[in-house]
């Protein structure tokens, strides 16, 4: 009976859930009447094209349908040993080969046996999806139907590259990079965070480039187009080998944050809930800010002394 139900209940129709289950139209219905009389609860309400659930049955079908996907999770777990299924992650690909990539080879060296799937996409994936074990994203924390953990919180600054310093800057104010070619990563209202922050008010950025994901945006950057806002936890790597340069000491935490997500209604299994733990322990050594603290902090400065004195120092040589 609770089989049959659950399929009417996610097909929301008897004849979907007949052919799924290889049994005939009646067998469903009469085993849906059988459950309704046993609970004393009306559980459907029969259309025209189908059935929809009451109130009653949707409290009742989400009890059932989290129940098949524990008891789903345990026969996984007992098979484990014979047969392990790979560990599916979704997120973006600037988050994958950035932060994601460095760390998944570290886990391994621990836990060899655990086969891992990445799969980067822009678009966030369905988590209901069964092929997806959990997911990383970026944003505020709150989609539906999703559990989620705060994995990485991120200050932003302004970036750029050596060669397009040496020919606009140095830059003294904040107010010198309303001037050039800033670098948008999908909204312009994240500079326009990172001004207010630096005590420079503005209304409109109509200008500049605006891309749809991170890494293209630091792409540009790297290339010499113009001036990005980074978000530190990803581009460490270019920081410290110089290929990029942090122009003022002013930082931002922006309104999103990176999170571990996944599907409020099924369990992971024994892998994914390890790897989950895992990537999870390393936040703590991993965020640079949290999101609920203010969005930005005073500017103590331009560039850095150390890159002033030797612009100063450049212009006197030549002079």
């Amino acid at each position: 009976m609770l089989r049959s139900f659950e399929a009417a209940a996610r097909h929301g129709s008897m004849s979907r859930a007949a052919t799924e289950l290889n049994v005939t139209h009646g067998a469903i219905s009469r085993q849906i009447a059988s459950l309704e009389q046993l609970l004393d609860s009306r559980l459907f309400v029969r259309k025209a094209r189908g059935v929809q659930l009451t109130d009653q049955g949707t409290r009742f079908f989400h009890g059932v349908f989290s129940g098949f996907e524990r008891i789903r999770a345990a026969v996984d777990d007992l098979r484990s040993d014979r047969r392990r299924r790979p560990v599916t992650i979704t997120t973006t690909p600037t988050l994958a080969s950035r932060w994601l990539m460095p760390r998944l080879a570290e886990f391994q060296q621990s836990y060899p046996n655990v086969i891992i799937n990445v799969r980067s996409k822009v678009d966030l994936e369905d988590l209901a999806d069964p092929s997806i074990d959990f997911a990383i994203r970026y944003g505020g924390g709150n989609w539906l139907s999703t559990t989620s953990d705060l994995l990485i919180s991120v200050n932003s600054y302004p970036v750029c590259s050596p060669s397009f310093l040496a020919k606009h800057g140095p830059f003294d104010t904040p107010e010198a990079l309303l001037h050039l070619p800033l670098i948008h990563d999908v909204t312009r209202q994240w500079w326009i965070d990172w001004f207010l922050a630096a005590g420079t008010r503005v209304e409109d950025l109509s200008g500049g480039i605006v891309v749809d994901e991170f890494g293209l945006a630091i792409q540009f950057a790297l290339d010499g187009y113009g001036v990005a806002l980074a978000r530190d936890a990803l581009i460490q790597r270019e920081l410290q080998s110089g290929i990029l340069v942090r122009l003022f000491e002013v930082s931002v935490v922006p309104r999103f944050a990176f999170y571990l997500a996944r599907d409020a209604a099924r369990p992971l299994s024994r892998d994914a809930q390890l790897l989950f733990s895992w990537l999870k322990s390393k936040s703590a050594n991993h965020s640079h800010g949290s999101p609920s603290t203010p969005r930005g902090r005073k500017v103590t400065g331009g560039i850095t002394k150390r890159r002033r004195s030797k612009s100063r120092a450049k212009r006197k040589k030549q002079a």
